[in-house]
């Protein structure tokens, strides 16, 4: 019988494809000599916009739990949807940076709402992570883990030291907040059943994640072959 901490290490080592390919698709778009300024602005709104996301169905979370939760998985969470409120800030600042003026946030947001592409948030819906403590952890585990990753390859892509400054930061919380997941998942992955179902998530989000990469960045060389090889696709 497999444990909950080594079926975790397992799939902390089976996400590194994912992570690495990431970290290639946002490498290659950052360096890049086609993207024009307001191309980096709109990218950067619809990072903005996801950690809004995030902040808010964390705070759904925390909000719905009952009043016998363990208080550190309850103040963890709350220090989570703070992290994102302050990405959220942070990332706004970095477009007020390069654009010089002040951002309109609810035209921006509804722009953003208007495109087709979706992001790494709105698999907390797809997942039904309110409802399913598992999907939730894993969607920590995974896409904050991813998060990191692509968050410090921005910091080490973009010249600006204001910007890659401040995404090294919000990389650093992203892997706090992969970490959460990772000790949930340790507790309740304990039975072949709830492994089976961490699995099943875990691999259609390492495919939803990496169709979201490809669509808000690029496709880099060897990217795709890569995640294909590791996962089987």
């Amino acid at each position: 019988m497999t444990t909950g901490k080594q079926f975790v290490e397992q799939l902390r080592k089976d996400n590194k494809a994912l992570f690495d390919a990431s970290k290639m698709n946002v490498k290659a778009y950052f360096e890049s000599k086609n993207n024009s300024t307001e191309e980096l602005v709109d990218h950067f709104i619809g990072r903005m916009v996801n950690e809004r996301m995030n902040m808010v169905e964390i705070s759904k979370q925390v909000a719905s739990m009952p009043a016998d939760a363990d208080p550190m998985e309850l103040q963890n969470l709350s220090k989570q949807a703070h992290d994102e409120a302050k990405h959220f800030r942070m990332v706004k600042e970095c477009i007020e940076k390069i654009t010089g003026e002040e951002l309109d946030v609810e035209a921006a947001m509804a722009k953003e709402a208007a495109k087709p592409t979706a992001k790494g948030a709105d698999l907390l819906d797809k997942y039904e992570a309110s409802g399913d403590e598992a999907a939730l952890a894993v969607y920590q585990m995974i896409a904050e883990g991813r998060a990191e990753a692509v968050w410090n390859q921005m910091a080490e892509s973009i010249e600006d030291s204001f910007i890659s400054s401040s995404y090294a930061k919000i990389a650093k919380d992203e892997g706090f907040h992969s970490t959460i997941g990772a000790m949930k998942l340790e507790s309740i992955a304990t039975t072949p059943e709830v492994q089976g179902h961490v699995l099943e998530i875990a691999n259609g989000m390492r495919k939803d994640l990496f169709d979201v990469s490809c669509a808000n960045t690029t496709t880099a060389k060897g990217s795709k072959e890569l995640v294909a090889e590791a996962y089987g696709w």
